[in-house]
């Protein structure tokens, strides 16, 4: 624009696209859109991040091709725009973009739901511990991250509390085939490998993504707070039974069932646990308010 005398309109109808359409990605990454219309917000980044990335190269072509000279548009050659560096940072952003979308497959699971209050998927492949995975019913329109459990070995599993339309829609139309990407990245328990005693706090279905450090080696000797409501209605006896039984635990596990003991302070727990136990972290998987609890006592 402070260029405008020798700037084409094509260029700066095209730059002023692009930029609209991030604003409109970020006013949709906003907390209050992003976690009460999570859809929407998906979708609005998808569509409008790819709608900007093809005028991107519309903006490289035509700012290539032009020649304030004489005010006009040149014939374009490869040898001209493999010297601009606009080009391949667009080809960069372009590869970043799409590289995700390789990983994507769509596999075989096996939903069980023993309440109305989460449902187990199973997958084929295990996982090491720590990390998360992406699903989807309809890949273009949402994905959505759940912590998983497994052994390493044969299968792994994600836990999936019925907290929205996705997740109900699991339990009461259960699929038989599910997108997933085939990366998987790490969740912030991740971090347990980097010390050698950890106390871990859960919450509800946060508690998965926890399991798979009882159910394989590390270097942290680890304790465990779970505090949940109907535990064995909802999660199942096996899986209060492997936080009880697990060698790596020790016996340093409190959990915790509101439905029969009432509500807690999972502050209160979590502080008391990790001085016992001498903790060097605390690692804590909870709703936002939960979270902010725990680390307030923490501290």
């Amino acid at each position: 624009l402070q260029h405008r005398d020798v700037t084409p309109g094509e260029v700066v109808g095209v730059a002023s696209a692009i930029l609209g359409l991030l604003a409109l990605s970020c006013m949709a990454a906003f907390p209050l859109v992003r976690h009460l219309h999570h859809n929407v917000f998906e979708r609005t980044h998808r569509f409008a991040g790819w709608s900007a990335l093809a005028l991107l190269w519309v903006f490289v072509v035509l700012s290539a091709g032009y020649d304030p000279a004489t005010a006009s548009y040149h014939r374009l050659t490869g040898a001209v725009l493999v010297k601009r560096q606009d080009l391949w940072l667009a080809a960069a952003i372009t590869f970043f973009t799409f590289l995700p979308w390789l990983t994507v497959r769509r596999v075989p699971v096996a939903v069980t739901a023993r309440s109305s209050h989460a449902s187990v998927i199973t997958f084929q492949g295990g996982v090491q511990g720590g990390l998360l995975g992406r699903i989807s019913r309809s890949p273009l329109s949402e994905w959505h991250a759940f912590g998983i459990i497994s052994d390493n070995e044969e299968t792994h599993a994600m836990l999936a509390g019925a907290v929205g339309d996705f997740t109900r829609a699991l339990i009461s139309d259960p699929p038989k085939h599910l997108w997933v990407r085939g990366v998987h990245f790490a969740g912030l328990p991740y971090l347990l490998n980097m010390y050698r005693r950890a106390t871990m706090v859960a919450t509800g279905s946060g508690i998965c993504v926890l399991m798979s450090f009882l159910m394989q080696p590390g270097p942290a000797e680890l304790s465990l707070v779970w505090v949940a409501k109907g535990i064995e209605a909802n999660y199942g006896e096996e899986m209060k039974a492997a936080a009880y039984s697990s060698e790596r635990l020790r016996g340093r596990v409190i959990v915790h069932d509101t439905a029969v003991m009432g509500r807690p302070d999972v502050a209160a727990l979590a502080v008391d646990a990790a001085r016992r136990w001498g903790s060097e972290v605390v690692v804590v998987t909870s709703n936002p308010e939960g979270s902010r609890d725990v680390v307030t006592g923490c501290n």
